[in-house]
């Protein structure tokens, strides 16, 4: 009995954790800090959770994102943070609070770009371990339905100037948006304030493109 105890195995756990741990650095809004769900439930954390599960490897998440945050906050909130100087994975989801507020899309444009280039610095230069995540549809919701029409125009357009930005830069862009249009018939689709994911439909992005970003780990 003596032989199996947790002082012999722990030390081997810990060293196999340790050898595994990778960096995230998820960026963005609410659709990232998970507005009106449970911290856990946001999708960075999702990912980090469904990578343990499919592959053992551990993912320590860094989230910087804000209700509200347009394209300019997330610049400066990035700018404010304390950040290490290589993340193993980079992903930003933004442009919503733009639309929301009715701003240039040439504008988001620029910011997008300055958004993507410090995705790069914080990858390490390594554009490949980046993803960029579509903006979802909330004219699909309670919330947005009274000009659903007007706001999917708005959104088809940032969301196509975002890949064909990113596909520019080579670097990923996954598309969730049809996703998100099941939250109009779907109420487990939506959180509580009517407006934002559930994360029932957080776990439906990532199941979408979980295997890609398992990749950009290997």
């Amino acid at each position: 009995m003596c032989c199996s105890s947790t002082t012999d195995v722990n030390p081997i756990i810990n060293k196999e954790m340790s050898r595994t741990a990778k960096t995230y650095l998820a960026l963005g809004d609410s659709y990232t800090i998970g507005t009106s769900v449970a911290y856990s439930e946001n999708y960075p954390n999702q990912i980090a959770d469904s990578i343990l599960a499919k592959t053992g490897d551990s993912l320590a998440v860094k989230i910087i994102a804000q209700n509200g945050w347009r394209t300019d906050d997330l610049q400066r909130g990035i700018e404010r943070s304390d950040l290490d100087e290589k993340y193993d994975l980079v992903s930003l989801l933004i442009g919503v609070n733009n639309q929301y507020q009715s701003l240039p899309l040439v504008d988001f444009e620029k910011d997008f770009r300055s958004l993507l280039d410090s995705a790069v610095k914080y990858s390490g230069g390594d554009k490949s371990n980046i993803f960029i995540v579509s903006i979802p549809n909330y004219g699909y919701t309670p919330f947005g339905a009274e000009k659903k029409e007007e706001t999917t125009k708005d959104l088809t357009l940032f969301n196509s100037k975002s890949k064909t930005i990113c596909e520019e830069y080579g670097i990923d862009f996954y598309n969730i948006t049809e996703i998100s249009l099941e939250a109009e018939t779907n109420a487990g689709f939506r959180a509580k304030d009517d407006l934002h994911p559930s994360g029932t439909q957080y776990a439906a992005w990532v199941s979408s493109f979980i295997e890609e970003v398992i990749e950009k780990l290997e």
